[in-house]
């Protein structure tokens, strides 16, 4: 016998006999055979019986059943979208959707519809599958292509020995890079901090090696210029060595 057989059984007695002290006899019995509080014995005691507190369904039908397969192909028409967007341009899209054959609306199918309302709408929702995220595969972007292609040279920047230059060229453009200006090409000892600024300097100063040599802070053990154009990579080297 179960536990929950055993206090119907219990509940019967109980609710059949008015004696006071019979009562007594059976929530002591229900307390050392099933183990409960005293005080829950006996509110257990005086509920319904277990036996007849099963739920029972309402007995209504399920509604708009016929207009189910329309409002899913609806609904996905529409990428899934909540019921309070869905509700008003159910009937539309679905008119829509007749026109070009995608489903068949008959009379009944229109009725429901138009009658249906948002709360039971969103419920028929939630007896439909839902697919997950899609996966949108997009082509390599010409960017990451380029980049992809580019050389990259690793050198450790913990580097003790004076020596190693960090080439950077600077552009005075004033934010437009039509027309000519000025750039600057400066060179940057990363351990010392040593730095040569060579200012106001034309492209064709840079590209055609006139630039004066700037001297040299000590040998020259490294040399990295994060432009990729050799010319001005090589020029910017002679500025170091003086040749």
């Amino acid at each position: 016998m179960t536990r929950r057989e055993y206090v119907v059984k219990m509940q019967e007695r109980y609710k059949t006999t008015n004696n006071r002290q019979e009562r007594v006899n059976i929530l002591t019995e229900l307390v050392e055979v099933a183990g409960y509080n005293r005080k829950y014995a006996t509110r257990l005691m005086g509920q319904i019986v277990l036996s007849s507190c099963r739920k029972k369904g309402s007995g209504r039908k399920r509604g708009y059943l016929d207009c189910s397969a329309t409002v899913a192909l609806v609904w996905e028409a529409l990428d899934y979208c909540c019921p309070e967007r869905l509700y008003p341009k159910l009937l539309p899209v679905a008119e829509q959707l007749a026109r070009h054959g995608t489903v068949l609306l008959s009379p009944t199918v229109r009725e429901q519809l138009a009658s249906i309302s948002r709360a039971t709408l969103g419920r028929r929702l939630g007896d439909l599958p839902r697919p997950g995220a899609r996966k949108v595969f997009s082509a390599p972007k010409a960017a990451f292509l380029i980049c992809s292609q580019i050389p990259i040279e690793r050198y450790d920047w913990d580097e003790a020995r004076p020596g190693a230059l960090e080439t950077d060229l600077v552009e005075h453009n004033g934010g437009s890079t039509s027309g000519h200006y000025a750039y600057t090409l400066s060179l940057v000892d990363i351990v010392t901090g040593w730095s040569a600024p060579s200012r106001n300097l034309g492209f064709l100063a840079i590209t055609s090696g006139c630039l004066e040599p700037v001297g040299d802070p000590s040998s020259i053990g490294q040399h990295h210029s994060p432009r990729s154009d050799k010319s001005i990579s090589g020029q910017s080297s002679c500025v170091c060595t003086g040749s």
